[in-house]
């Protein structure tokens, strides 16, 4: 495949269309440059190559092809929820991701589940409101001492949803891997949830299992002010090399 020659000949770890598209040439002086952009696209979608940052690829390994982050077995609460504000709110942005999702990552799995939306700014009394007439047990931008003294297993609870995030390409209404790292750090209420001693070895898992867009994360991480922190403990406490690190230097 001219594809597969084309990617081997292409100096160093990391590189762009135009590098790729250059390899291809130099192989194949015929070659239609006007196709490229579907052929990259089917090389995209077929797991060959995996995006690491704007306009910047790796080719994957195919004994271990990474995957896009999905989120498969939400409960029926989750569910619920989510069709009900969908049909209800059919033109308003929000996630809603549960903290037993972490499960996949964490040593120390998490027994009580507790259920977040995020909504922007101007509609979260709505949500809340609107979600109080349909469960038991819902809370508003808590504070730490209000979900111990409130919270509960199968809480929902509703926060302020940043105004740029890197979204799941795949489910809309759930979390991106990107943004379910940054939010790790970002949503000081995590803390009392999850033991940060657990997120050295979520991260590697994290990077490990799936295709991180580390120019997406990082950006977000940047507006959510937790970039040092998230740099800092994959560099300190984890095994992650950071492709946008080896680029740099």
């Amino acid at each position: 495949m001219k594809y597969a020659y084309a990617l081997d000949h292409i100096s160093g770890s990391m590189f762009n269309r135009q590098d790729l598209l250059d390899s291809l040439l130099i192989l194949d002086p015929d070659y239609n440059a006007g196709s490229f952009n579907r052929h990259f696209s089917k090389l995209l979608s077929a797991g060959f190559l995996e995006c690491i940052g704007k306009n910047l690829y790796i080719k994957a390994n195919q004994n271990s092809k990474k995957e896009i982050y999905t989120y498969n077995t939400p409960s029926d609460e989750l569910l619920t929820a989510e069709a009900i504000i969908t049909s209800e709110f059919p033109l308003v942005d929000f996630i809603i991701w549960e903290t037993v999702s972490l499960n996949e990552f964490v040593n120390h799995l998490i027994a009580n589940n507790t259920i977040i939306v995020m909504v922007e700014r101007m509609l979260t009394d709505s949500i809340f409101y609107f979600l109080q007439s349909h469960f038991p047990s819902v809370l508003i931008t808590p504070t730490a001492d209000d979900m111990m003294r409130y919270g509960q297993n199968g809480s929902f609870v509703i926060e302020r949803l940043s105004y740029r995030y890197p979204k799941n390409l795949k489910q809309k209404h759930r979390c991106s891997i990107e943004k379910l790292i940054v939010d790790l750090f970002a949503e000081r209420l995590l803390d009392i949830l999850i033991s940060k001693g657990d997120y050295p070895a979520a991260l590697e898992t994290m990077f490990e299992r799936y295709t991180i867009n580390e120019t997406r994360l990082f950006n977000y991480a940047r507006d959510r002010r937790v970039e040092e922190e998230i740099r800092n403990m994959i560099k300190e406490k984890t095994n992650i090399k950071l492709y946008t690190d080896m680029e740099e230097n």
